[in-house]
C-alpha cells in the first residue's frame, strides 16, 4: 500500500438470537471475505448485532478445514481474536467505512425499524456507499433496491469471495475518482 490510509470494510455479522446461531452464517462465510480485504492491505472492523463473539453455526472447530481462508483463519490469532471481540451494531458510524460486507441478513431491508442491521445498511446505501450481502433465508430488499448505493446480493457458495472482490474493485475506483 502506498501513504494513503487504508481503506476500511466493515463485515456484519448477523449471527442469530437468543442463543440460536444463524444456519447461514458460517466461519467460511466470514473468513474468506476478511482474507480477501486483508490481502489488499484494508483494514477491516467486524460487528455483531450485540458485539461479542458471533454464534457461528459451524463453530470454530468443525468448520471445513478444506477451505484456505478457513485454515488461514483458524492459524492466525488476530484474526480469531478480533471475531471473539466484534463490535457491537451501535458502535459502529457508516461514516467511517468505504463499503459494507453483511452476512446472514433476513428479513426486509427497506422495511424494517429505524435501528438493527437493516437500518445500518440503508445508512450506507443513502452515502453511496456499496453494500454487498450474503443474505439469509427471505431477504426482501423492495421496494428502494439501493439507494444511492450499490447493493451486491450472493446467495451460493462462491458468493462471499465474489462480493468481497467486487467491494475492493468499487471502493478503489471511489478512492481513484476522488469521491472516498
Amino acid at each position: 500500500m502506498n501513504e494513503e490510509a487504508a481503506i476500511r470494510f466493515l463485515i456484519l455479522i448477523v449471527d442469530g438470537e437468543e442463543g440460536a446461531g444463524n444456519p447461514e452464517v458460517g466461519l467460511e462465510r466470514i473468513a474468506i471475505p476478511y482474507y480477501a480485504f486483508k490481502n489488499t492491505g484494508s483494514e477491516v472492523v467486524m460487528a455483531t448485532l450485540k458485539g461479542g463473539p458471533p454464534l457461528i453455526a459451524d463453530g470454530m472447530r468443525s468448520a471445513d478445514m478444506s477451505d484456505e481462508a478457513v485454515r488461514r483463519f483458524r492459524g492466525d490469532r488476530d484474526a480469531r481474536d478480533e471475531l471473539a471481540d466484534t463490535l457491537a451494531l451501535d458502535q459502529i458510524v457508516a461514516e467511517d467505512f468505504a463499503a459494507a460486507f453483511c452476512i446472514g441478513l433476513s428479513g426486509g431491508l427497506w422495511t424494517d425499524a429505524e435501528d438493527g442491521v437493516a437500518a445500518l445498511l440503508r445508512k450506507f446505501l443513502a452515502f453511496g456507499k456499496p453494500v454487498a450481502l450474503v443474505p439469509g433465508k427471505h431477504l426482501l430488499i423492495a421496494p428502494e433496491g439501493a439507494g444511492n448505493g450499490l447493493l451486491i446480493l450472493g446467495d451460493n457458495d462462491d458468493s462471499p469471495l465474489c462480493a468481497a472482490r467486487a467491494l475492493i474493485n468499487v471502493t478503489a475506483d471511489l478512492r481513484r475518482d476522488g469521491r472516498l
